[in-house]
C-alpha cells in the first residue's frame, strides 16, 4: 500500500467514525437535555414561586403548542432538509435553556415553555425523520438503538443535574452550561454536511399529506397507544405504589426507576428481536407482553411481583415506538419528515391523554381499576399491528 493510499484509508476510517458518532448524537443530547429539564423544573418553579396549578397550565400550554409545530416541521423537513430543521430547533432549545436561567416572572416562563416545547416537538420530528432516512439509505434497523441513545442520555442528564444540584450548583449555572453542550452538538451536525442533514430526494406534499394515509395512521395509532401507556406508567406507577398500596417512599419510587431502566434495556435489545421476529411480530409480541405485565402488576399487592410486572411493561413498550417509526419510514420512504410528523404528533397526543384518562377513571372507580386500561391498551397494540397492510421484505430479518 502506498503512503497516499494509507492516508486516504485513514481519512475514510476517521470520516466513517465521525459519521457513526453523529447519527446517535442528536438523540443522546436530546435525552440529556430532557433529563436535566425534569430534575431542575422543581428548582425553577420554586425560584419563581409558581405553585403546581399554574405550573401545570404553563406546561400544558407548551405541549399543546408543540402539536401544530410538529405538523409544519414534517413538511419543512421534506422540502428543505432535515439538517436545517434539527439544527434550527436545537438552537431554539439551547436559547430557551439560557432563558430559563434568566427568567424572573411567570409570564416570561409561559412564553419560554411555549417556545421550548414547540422547538422540542419539531426537533423530535427531525431526528426521527433522519433516522428513517438513515435506515432507508443503509438498510440497517438502527432506530431502536437511536431511541436507546435518547434513554441513556436522559438517565445521564438526570444524574448529572441531580449531582450538581446536590453539590450546590444553581440552576442558573446548569441551564446555560447545557445550552452550550446542545449548541456545540448542533454546530457539529451542521458542519458534517451529511447524515441527518441529507436533503430528501423528493418532497411530494399532497393535500392532507400522510394524515390521510390509512396504513400510516394505523402505525401512528400504535405509536399513540404505546406513548399513552408509557405516559400512564411514568405518571401513575409511583402514585399507585405509594398512595394506593401505601408502600414506603423508597420502594414506591422504585416503580418508575424500574420502568425506565427496562425501557433502556429493551431498546438496546430490540434490534436483535426484530432480527428474529420481524417488525410485525415484534409489535404484536410487545402488545401482548405489555398486557401481561400490567396483569401481573395489578393482580397482586406483593411488591416484587408488582415491580416485575412494571419491568415487563417497560421491556415491551421499549420496542413499540422505534419499530413503528421504522415501519413508517418504509411506508413513506420519500416523505420521512411527514411520516415522522404524523407519528410524533399522534404520539404526543397519547402522552397528553394518558395521565388525564387514568385520573378521570380513578375518580370514578379506583386507581387499580383505572390502570387496568393498560391491559386493554396492550391488547389494542397487538390487534392494530395485525391490521397494518405491509409485507416485510426478505431483508426484514437480516442484519439489524
Amino acid at each position: 500500500m502506498t503512503q497516499g493510499n494509507a492516508r486516504t484509508t485513514h481519512h475514510l476510517t476517521l470520516s466513517s467514525l465521525h459519521q457513526a458518532l453523529l447519527v446517535p448524537a442528536p438523540f443522546a443530547v436530546f435525552g440529556f437535555l430532557f433529563g436535566v429539564w425534569q430534575v431542575l423544573l422543581t428548582d425553577l418553579s420554586d425560584a419563581l414561586r409558581v405553585s403546581a396549578g399554574p405550573l401545570g397550565v404553563a406546561l400544558s400550554s407548551g405541549v399543546v403548542a408543540s402539536l401544530p409545530a410538529m405538523v409544519v416541521g414534517g413538511r419543512f423537513a421534506d422540502r428543505w432538509g432535515r439538517r436545517a430543521l434539527i439544527v434550527g430547533a436545537g438552537g431554539v432549545m439551547a436559547a430557551c435553556f439560557v432563558g430559563f436561567s434568566l427568567v424572573g416572572a411567570y409570564a416570561g416562563l409561559v412564553v419560554l415553555l411555549v417556545c421550548f416545547f414547540a422547538a422540542s416537538g419539531v426537533y423530535d420530528v427531525g431526528i426521527n425523520a433522519a433516522a428513517m432516512a438513515h435506515e432507508q439509505a443503509t438498510g440497517r434497523r438502527v432506530i431502536p438503538l437511536l431511541h436507546a441513545a435518547f434513554s441513556g442520555g436522559a438517565a445521564t442528564g438526570a444524574i448529572v443535574a441531580g449531582a450538581l444540584a446536590a453539590a450546590g450548583v444553581t440552576y442558573r449555572v446548569i441551564y446555560p452550561s447545557v445550552a452550550v453542550i446542545v449548541a456545540t452538538t448542533m454546530a457539529m451536525l451542521w458542519a458534517s454536511g451529511s447524515g441527518a442533514g441529507a436533503t430528501p430526494r423528493t418532497a411530494p406534499l399532497g393535500a392532507g399529506g400522510l394524515f390521510r394515509d390509512r396504513t400510516i395512521l394505523l402505525v401512528a395509532g400504535i405509536t399513540c397507544l404505546g406513548f399513552l401507556l408509557e405516559g400512564m406508567m411514568e405518571t401513575w406507577s409511583v402514585i399507585y405504589l405509594r398512595a394506593s398500596l401505601e408502600l414506603p417512599v423508597l420502594l414506591g419510587a422504585s416503580g418508575a426507576a424500574v420502568f425506565h431502566l427496562a425501557m433502556l434495556a429493551g431498546r438496546l435489545t430490540t434490534a436483535g428481536i426484530v432480527h428474529r421476529l420481524g417488525r410485525h411480530g415484534t409489535l404484536r409480541g410487545a402488545g401482548m407482553l405489555a398486557a401481561l405485565g400490567m396483569t401481573v402488576a395489578l393482580a397482586t399487592e406483593y411488591p416484587p411481583l408488582i415491580l416485575a410486572g412494571f419491568l415487563t411493561v417497560g421491556l415491551a413498550l421499549a420496542a413499540v415506538a422505534p419499530v413503528a417509526f421504522s415501519l413508517a419510514g418504509d411506508l413513506a420512504p420519500d416523505r420521512a419528515g411527514q411520516a415522522s410528523s404524523v407519528l410524533t404528533t399522534l404520539g404526543y397526543g397519547g402522552f397528553l391523554l394518558g395521565p388525564s384518562l387514568i385520573g378521570g377513571l380513578a375518580e370514578l372507580t379506583s386507581l387499580r381499576a383505572a390502570l387496568m386500561s393498560g391491559i386493554v391498551t396492550g391488547l389494542l397494540i397487538t390487534l392494530l399491528s395485525a391490521r397494518v397492510d405491509y409485507h416485510e421484505g426478505a431483508g426484514e430479518t437480516g442484519e439489524p
